[in-house]
């Protein structure tokens, strides 16, 4: 179970905001939220000081801070999750929208947070009604699954829909799966093809075996955490290493890696910016991607580990 909330009261009242619908008069104020780290650098002292001082934006960046944990760095999600708290109790829908879709990812299992559905859900409502396509693909997947709610086929195709109409690409996918599990095979057909020509290499796959006759695969759980932002429950994520740069190799370069992170994020593993900077959600995400798309590895081959590389590269810039 998570750690309890460093600010109850706050929980408490945001759930009553949600309950009504009303958004709350203005930024909160955190005077007694939790303090930095020691040592931490004049940048991040300056941020905190604006986020206490009930900037929302500050608020959800020092979250962010906190929650993008770099591999040279110990994680703190006790931090970002306050921040996060607070954040998602500003009016601004925006703020508020990015707020709720963390919070979720992190209860799910995200950022090294222990594995909670049940308190995911909620936050995955707010930021999905507010048009968060992740989320809205989340609770598909939820309903989908049967994760810690009943599995219920219409809801699971509802939110996949909406989030497909928001641009994920894998909700297209899925949305082919549940047709070909239904027995549907032109409609799964179309839907893989459209997965497929915006860049889905497994709805491809997927199409080229309904187009030879090939049966239906059994169907299998993919794992929500393995498709927003920590694959823990598929593969251990990759484990901090001291001293482990944060830039990604010079074969991959900056622009190599804004370039994975902005097809990860086309293809719905990755919720974040494509900065060209190496932190603990783009590596689950690239793990994630790589659990999801296995390639042939020989004996010598590693496995997996989340790590930017050159083959990364050239298999999601294919067309």
């Amino acid at each position: 179970m998570p750690l309890p909330s460093p600010i109850p009261a706050l929980a408490i009242l945001l759930l009553a905001t949600q309950l009504t619908g009303t958004a709350l008069a203005a930024p909160l104020a955190a005077p007694d939220a939790p303090p930095p780290p020691a040592g931490a650098d004049a940048a991040l002292l300056a941020l905190d000081a604006q986020a206490r001082a009930g900037d929302a934006q500050a608020q959800l960046d020092l979250a962010d801070a906190y929650g993008d944990i770099p591999f040279d760095r110990p994680a703190d999600v006790a931090r970002a999750s306050a921040w996060y708290r607070l954040a998602a109790a500003t009016p601004d829908p925006v703020l508020r929208r990015q707020a709720c879709a963390a919070l979720g990812t992190l209860e799910a299992g995200g950022m090294g947070w222990p594995e909670n559905v049940t308190a995911a859900l909620p936050w995955y409502r707010c930021a999905a009604d507010l048009g968060d396509v992740q989320s809205q693909f989340n609770l598909g997947l939820l309903y989908d699954e049967g994760v810690d709610v009943p599995a219920d086929a219409a809801q699971a195709k509802a939110w996949y829909r909406r989030a497909a109409e928001g641009g994920l690409v894998l909700a297209l996918e899925r949305l082919g799966a549940l047709a070909e599990r239904d027995h549907d095979r032109d409609a799964a057909a179309r839907l893989y093809g459209e997965a497929a020509a915006k860049g889905d290499l497994a709805a491809a796959q997927a199409l080229a075996r309904l187009k030879r006759g090939g049966p239906s695969p059994q169907v299998a759980g993919i794992g929500l955490a393995a498709q927003s932002q920590d694959p823990a429950t598929v593969k251990p994520a990759p484990k901090p290493v001291p001293g482990q740069p944060r830039k990604p190799p010079a074969a991959v370069g900056a622009d190599g890696l804004r370039l994975i992170q902005q097809r990860l994020r086309d293809l719905g593993y990755l919720l974040g910016p494509a900065d060209g900077r190496l932190g603990a959600r783009t590596a689950n995400a690239i793990l994630a991607y790589e659990v999801a798309h296995p390639v042939i590895w020989d004996e010598t081959a590693p496995p997996p580990d989340g790590w930017p590389s050159r083959d990364l590269l050239a298999r999601l810039s294919r067309p």
